[in-house]
């Protein structure tokens, strides 16, 4: 039962670390499968077996090396300059992307709280740097009753947009052409690989640290069944709100404002929370790489979060749109190294 238990853990750190304000905001999700029309959800469930295979990969390998840090790996992975080069590659994505998880976080305060988007962000960082004093204890007791309540309202989206439909309330989908050239595949593998290597941060050392492999197998089946399931939900979402979410840099937040009003508000402090869950973890991830000591860790989280907090305000869709495509890209060459590197992993 405690094992089970840990599993859930697993998977709940696994789906926090990739579900940031890209996600659950909507946004990342249009760019990488919604544009290409209904044949999305094929390519989710391409994209889900990817998350539960390198998932599970990612965190074998660091209980097998016993790692504190995805350096560990890449240790083991690259030789020479090409490690350091790589080290390099992976913190500077993980930088870029807590610069766009306090951006989502300013443009959820402007555009629903209707606050100032600099307040959005200085909250952002604040709670980020107070849970750092627990180290991967907070990260996982954080992602533990935050998930699960994302995943409920990610649901209840779906299913309220779905009725509303149904009833005559809402609408359908509108037309829309569907893509089936190498396009919507290659956006798919993109995004896949771009969220596995950026959740190596978190569960290389999350991994080392658990190191059963029995409990972390199931760890990334279950994330990855949770986080395809969410893909899909939002999609659909998304697809009966389509154009007017456009408009907003946060379309899942417009979309909940059509909820009643309590529930709408609730929605928001849940979208708050997931991009928070995010931040901690990518914050985690560079201190501890770079870190010798826990003063040395706190003090170099904090510096983090001031320049990516003061980078946050070239704004989150800009972010998403450019940045996060180039970071696919990236991420797909990182990823093929480590599916073809030679590493037998002990049998779970």
């Amino acid at each position: 039962m405690a094992n089970r238990w840990l599993s859930l853990q697993v998977a709940c750190v696994y789906i926090g670390t990739v579900v940031g304000a890209g996600f659950a905001s909507g946004q990342e999700i249009y760019q990488f499968f919604v544009q290409f029309g209904p044949v999305a959800y094929l390519s989710i469930v391409l994209v889900t077996a990817l998350f539960a295979w390198l998932g599970y990969r990612l965190m074998a390998l660091g209980a097998m090396l016993k790692a504190t840090s995805f350096r560990d790996l890449n240790a083991h992975l690259y030789t020479g300059a090409l490690r350091k080069i790589i080290d390099a590659i992976l913190l500077f994505m993980l930088f870029g992307v807590t610069v766009a998880m306090l951006a989502g976080t300013g443009a959820l305060f402007k555009e629903q709280l209707h606050l100032s988007f600099s307040l959005g962000v200085l909250t952002a960082v604040v709670a980020t740097f107070v849970t750092m004093l627990f180290g991967m204890n907070g990260l996982l007791k954080v992602n533990s009753v935050i998930v699960p309540t994302l995943i409920l309202f990610v649901f209840y989206t779906a299913f309220h947009t779905w009725w509303g439909a149904h009833t005559g309330t809402g609408h359908w989908p509108l037309p829309s052409p569907v893509h089936l050239g190498a396009q919507v595949w290659l956006s798919a593998l993109l995004y896949g690989a771009m969220n596995i290597a950026l959740s190596a941060g978190v569960l290389v050392p999350l991994g080392g640290q658990i190191g059963q492999l029995k409990v972390l197998k199931r760890g990334a089946i279950f994330g990855a069944i949770g986080l395809g399931a969410m893909l899909v939900a939002v999609s659909f979402a998304l697809f009966c709100y389509l154009p007017d979410a456009l408009a907003y840099a946060m379309p899942m937040a417009f979309i909940a404002s059509h909820f009643a009003h309590w529930l709408s508000w609730l929605f928001i402090a849940v979208l708050f929370g997931e991009i928070y869950s995010t931040l901690i973890g990518n914050v985690y991830a560079l201190a501890a790489t770079a870190a010798i000591s826990r003063r040395q860790m706190l003090i170099g989280s904090l510096v983090l979060l001031i320049i990516a907090g003061a980078l946050s305000h070239f704004g989150f869709k800009i972010i998403v749109a450019y940045a996060y495509t180039g970071f696919g890209w990236v991420s797909l060459f990182l990823i093929l190294i480590l599916v073809l590197h030679r590493t037998h992993l002990p049998r779970a």
